[in-house]
C-alpha cells in the first residue's frame, strides 16, 4: 500500500511540473509582411443642380432724377468769382427744379448755399447754363485768398413725373412746385442740403 501512494505522489508531482512547463507563454514570432493595399472604393456621383431662382421683379422708379457736373480743378476769377458752366441748368431747370452746388477744398466737400467754410462760407447762385460762387470771410467781405478747390459739382434735381398746369390748375404735384417739395421731402427725410455727403446718399450720387 505504501508502494502504491509513493507512486500516486509520484505521478501528481510530474503532472504537475508538466501541466506548468506547458502554460508558459512562447516567444512572439517575426512580423509578417504588409498585406497588399485593398482597391480604392469608387466615388460617389454628383447630385443634380439646383435650378434657378426667378427673377425679381424690378424696383419702382424713384420720383427724381438726379444729374451731377463735374468739374476738375476750377480756378477763380481776378475778381473772386468762380462760373461754373453746366448745361445741366436749363430754362426748365433754372425755373423749376432743385439746383445745389459745392466745392471740394482739401479733403472736405463744403456746399455753396452759404455754410462756414475753413476760412469763411461760400455762396452760389445760378443762371441758365452757369453757376456762380463767391468765396466770402467770416466778416462778409470777398474772400481775396480764394482757396484752392480740387473739385466743384453742380447736382440738378428734377421730376421724373412732371405735371404742368395754366391758370388756377395749381396742385401740390405741379412742376412748379417740385423745388420746395423736394426740400420738403430731404428735411423730412433728415437730410441737410449743406452736408454734401447726405445728399449723395440719399440720392445715390457716386461720391469722390
Amino acid at each position: 500500500m505504501k508502494t502504491i501512494m509513493k507512486f500516486l505522489r509520484y505521478g501528481l508531482l510530474i503532472f504537475a511540473v508538466v501541466f506548468a512547463s506547458c502554460s508558459k507563454d512562447g516567444s512572439d514570432g517575426a512580423i509578417g509582411l504588409q498585406g497588399e493595399q485593398g482597391i480604392t472604393g469608387q466615388n460617389g456621383s454628383d447630385g443634380t443642380d439646383g435650378t434657378d431662382g426667378t427673377n425679381g421683379n424690378d424696383g419702382a422708379n424713384g420720383n427724381a432724377n438726379v444729374e451731377t457736373t463735374i468739374f476738375i480743378n476750377p480756378t477763380w476769377s481776378s475778381s473772386g468769382l468762380m462760373t461754373l458752366n453746366s448745361s445741366n441748368i436749363t430754362q426748365d431747370a433754372f425755373d423749376y427744379y432743385l439746383i445745389l452746388g459745392y466745392l471740394k477744398e482739401g479733403n472736405v466737400w463744403y456746399s455753396a448755399n452759404g455754410n462756414q467754410a475753413t476760412g469763411g462760407y461760400y455762396k452760389g447762385y445760378y443762371d441758365v447754363g452757369r453757376y456762380f460762387i463767391r468765396a466770402y470771410d467770416f466778416n462778409d467781405v470777398i474772400d481775396q485768398t480764394r482757396p484752392t478747390i480740387g473739385q466743384a459739382k453742380i447736382v440738378v434735381i428734377k421730376s421724373s413725373n412732371v405735371i404742368l398746369t395754366t391758370g388756377n390748375g395749381k396742385s401740390t404735384s405741379t412742376k412748379s412746385n417740385f423745388r420746395k417739395n423736394t426740400l420738403t421731402n430731404l428735411s423730412n427725410a433728415g437730410v441737410d442740403i449743406n452736408d454734401y455727403y447726405a445728399v449723395c446718399k440719399y440720392f445715390n450720387i457716386n461720391v469722390e
